[in-house]
């Protein structure tokens, strides 16, 4: 998410626990005022003028407090699911376990984001049926409004790059154009995301956006993985990159990339993505040097 998109969602969540305690602070001091006067029989020892100023600094800070503390609270868990999982990947990669692990937590505050991220993993898998069906099960109208409420658009940016990596594997074009124009909101928020600029790039080349793409993937760092993790995605990466490469004629480095892939896929059919990629490339090199062949004779 952009800094200032982050910025307004953290001013967003503080400003609702500050007017908690305001609220409380108020009821406070007018009860204490209450108390003051009736034991007292005074209306002017209690300054409220005073009371006021202090009340909504104190307030403010506690407001703070709470949020991250209440923000900390709410990531815990899945802080500890996604040390879980990563692990499980790194010995299994995108094994039946791993995703009966992922899809088990797919309950309470993390049901949408699971189901969405448990989407883009099917497709990793091949299984486009089962990408499909759970992200039917993912709330959009949930997803859109706690994205609008508070400013975390990353489940919105992550459903709409689910929905266009479907839409690509079961070539629906106009499905994909429809995916991407609904959530260009969210996905600009995360314009510089490696997820996202992944999807992007996968749905270039699906437009036949050859060197857009291929530029797209360069820019893709994969800084938030655990170092161990990294080659997956660089692996993911050089087989759009491989496709693209082809595309534009590039075979020798089409089958660079490709190799590059196939050391380090995340599953099966990503290995066989890459092993036809190589075959693609290798049969178009034939041919053109053949062309070269004729040509010279």
């Amino acid at each position: 998410m952009k800094l200032e998109k982050r910025l307004l969602a953290v001013a967003k969540g503080i400003s609702l626990w500050w007017g908690i305690y305001l609220i409380l602070g108020c009821c406070a001091g007018f009860a204490v005022q209450m108390v003051h006067n009736l034991f007292t029989l005074s209306y002017g020892s209690f300054e409220m003028k005073l009371y006021i100023p202090v009340m909504a600094a104190a307030s403010l800070v506690l407001g703070v407090i709470s949020y991250f503390i209440s923000t900390a609270a709410k990531q815990a868990p899945a802080k500890r699911m996604k040390r879980r999982l990563f692990k499980m990947f790194r010995e299994e990669r995108l094994s039946d376990g791993l995703m009966s692990e992922l899809m088990s937590n797919a309950a309470g505050d993390m049901k949408n984001h699971v189901l969405v991220v448990s989407s883009m993993l099917y497709s990793l898998r091949g299984d486009t049926a089962s990408a499909e069906e759970v992200l039917s099960r993912a709330d959009l109208v949930s997803i859109l409004d706690i994205a609008q409420s508070t400013g975390n658009f990353k489940t919105a940016a992550y459903y709409y790059c689910a929905k266009m990596i479907v839409t690509v594997l079961t070539h629906d074009k106009d499905g994909a154009v429809r995916a991407y124009d609904d959530g260009i909101y969210y996905l600009e928020a995360f314009s510089s995301n490696d997820i996202v600029l992944t999807v992007l790039a996968i749905y270039q080349t699906e437009a036949s956006l050859y060197n857009s793409a291929a530029d797209t993937i360069k820019k893709i760092k994969w800084h938030a993985l655990p170092s161990y993790l990294k080659k997956y995605g660089k692996a993911l990466c050089s087989a759009i990159l491989a496709v693209n490469l082809v595309n534009l004629g590039q075979y020798d480095e089409a089958v660079f990339h490709a190799n590059i892939s196939l050391e380090n896929s995340c599953s099966d059919y990503m290995k066989e993505f890459a092993e036809d990629v190589i075959k693609r490339a290798r049969a178009a090199r034939k041919i053109e040097d053949g062309k070269n062949s004729e040509q010279e004779k």
